[in-house]
């Protein structure tokens, strides 16, 4: 980094400002861009500014947290409060008012906290460096300030009327923007070759469409079903019971229970009068339940298995579910296995394979395309599938465009790329953001078919119909966007760097909410 500002270099950096530099001089549109990005989110909330004396000792500012131990304050005139009072004075002009708005209010300040910490600590970065600002330097740019500009020039005769605390806050200030300036001017030289912005540009290219049939994993014949649920038969035998449910503590379960055992109360009624559950009302019955779905309440599986192995009528332990949770059970009536020639019975089982054995089903999917397919060209892949009653479908075209990268500039948000291609087929849902299907759609060559690839709920296989290379003005636009795409990508990890280190201190919900409790006290 340079030592010093000289006069060219400030000169030079006036003319930009002008040009593009937002109010508080600093020349990337993109620093401190989740202001920008705040205005836009928060457009319909009202941030209140606090009376900020208001419980606290004489002559302190609340911190809300610190950079190196530098604590970052709320003060008139500083960064922090220009900060929350632009989001401010915005929404006003949009016509709201400070009633109930205490969740914008957070966000809008967290906000403004998190900038401010930012420029704290890359003014610290700065000077590290050894990064001198000149006093030469610092004068041009303090009569570059608005508040001293008339006609777009400096106008001594409103410097002079300024009051002097109000001229050392901008010197101050001033001096401040050109460290984090300097920063930016650095970093934002790390600019991206002219082969990587090629490199990008070629995502745009080639556009893939494709011939394509899916297997669905609905489609999971009901004989497998059965037989898979056969091999594991306890889950899906069934036990009647009823259930207390004690939130209070394990001590106020086992009197409840002793009630019960000692015959003073009924099961029934001891439910309806103490059970915290869904089941209170029908007197802790809770009907005929799955096995499997039993045992997810506890954590050590042996004690489902114990309780459902209870003789009828048998009223079960104490036993800790969950965090201030515990619970007993009747037995209503005993474990009966499950009648895999029953469709609902069937149901339940593709259910579960669904939920927690999801690869049972890819791989029989999987199985069938490789079985039923012919994967040795697109012709003999066309004659397979409609040999075997496969439906064959045409998509595309396809892009690279995997999580459809975004940039902020002029307030809008702008894709890198062009739009993924929208589909109807619900086989084919996030097939542009699933690098599975992707890689193998764009490693593929023309008119090769390609291996099976779980898709969502589907296996789906496919070939390569047509290329189709993007349009000069496409690849362009990405030429263009790119180096701003790459720049933001650059502030995001610096804004995230440094809010992630050990360096800063995060006490902002503390001191946010003792200032908010203290207002609404106040009223």
């Amino acid at each position: 980094m340079a030592s010093q500002i000289n006069k060219s270099e400030t000169q030079e950096t006036k003319k930009t400002e002008e040009k593009k530099a937002p109010k508080r001089g600093v020349k990337n549109p993109f620093v401190y861009g989740g202001t920008i990005v705040i205005l836009i989110i928060t457009i319909i909330a009202f941030v209140f500014i606090p009376s900020i004396s208001s419980g606290f000792s004489s002559g302190s500012a609340p911190s809300f947290g610190s950079w190196k131990g530098k604590p970052i304050t709320y003060e008139a005139d500083s960064y922090f409060a220009n900060q929350v009072a632009q989001i401010n004075d915005y929404l006003r002009q949009q016509g709201m008012s400070d009633q109930n708005f205490q969740y914008y209010a957070y966000q809008v300040w967290q906000m403004a906290f998190q900038s401010t910490a930012v420029r704290t600590a890359l003014i610290d970065i700065v000077k590290q460096s050894g990064f001198r600002v000149t006093e030469k330097g610092l004068d041009e740019a303090v009569a570059t300030n608005a508040a001293y500009q008339q006609d777009g020039k400096f106008s001594v005769e409103k410097f002079n009327k300024t009051p002097l605390a109000t001229k050392l806050s901008i010197r101050n200030t001033t001096k401040e923007d050109l460290f984090v300036r300097r920063y930016y001017e650095d970093i934002y030289t790390i600019a991206p070759s002219t082969a990587e912005i090629a490199f990008v540009a070629s995502m745009a290219k080639p556009q893939r469409s494709i011939e394509y049939t899916a297997i669905s994993l609905a489609d999971y014949p009901d004989e497998e079903a059965a037989a898979w649920g056969a091999k594991n038969a306890d889950l899906f035998k069934t036990v009647g019971l009823s259930r207390i449910t004690i939130t209070t503590s394990e001590a106020d379960a086992k009197k409840v229970l002793a009630q019960v055992k000692e015959n003073k109360l009924s099961f029934e009624d001891a439910a309806k009068s103490h059970s915290k559950d869904s089941y209170a009302d029908k007197g802790g019955d809770a009907g005929a339940v799955l096995f499997y779905v039993f045992e997810n309440d506890f954590t050590n599986k042996d004690d489902a298995k114990k309780i459902a192995s209870l003789p009828k009528g048998e009223v079960s332990d104490v036993y800790k579910l969950g965090d201030k949770v515990w619970a007993f059970f009747k037995i209503n009536s005993e474990l009966v296995p499950a009648d895999f020639t029953k469709k609902a019975v069937l149901d339940e089982v593709k259910a579960y394979l669904y939920e927690k054995e999801r690869g049972t089903l890819e791989s029989w999917a999987i199985a069938k395309a490789n079985s039923s397919l012919d994967l040795t060209n697109a012709a003999a892949f066309a004659a397979s599938a409609k040999k075997a009653k496969l439906a064959l479908k045409k998509a595309g075209p396809f892009i690279i465009n995997i999580g459809s990268p975004t940039f902020y500039a002029y307030g809008q948000q702008i894709p890198l790329l062009q739009g993924p291609y929208a589909n109807n087929d619900p086989a084919l849902d996030g097939a542009e953001q699933d690098e599975a299907f992707m890689t193998e759609l764009f490693a593929a060559p023309k008119g090769k078919v390609s291996k099976p690839v779980v898709l969502g709920d589907s296996v789906v296989v496919f070939s390569v119909t047509d290329d189709t290379p993007a349009s000069d003005d496409e690849t362009a636009l990405v030429k263009f966007a790119f180096p701003y795409f790459h720049q933001q990508v650059v502030d995001n990890q610096t804004r995230s760097t440094i809010l992630k280190s050990k360096n800063f201190k995060d006490e902002f919900n503390k001191m946010f909410f003792k200032i908010y409790s203290t207002q609404a006290s106040a009223k």
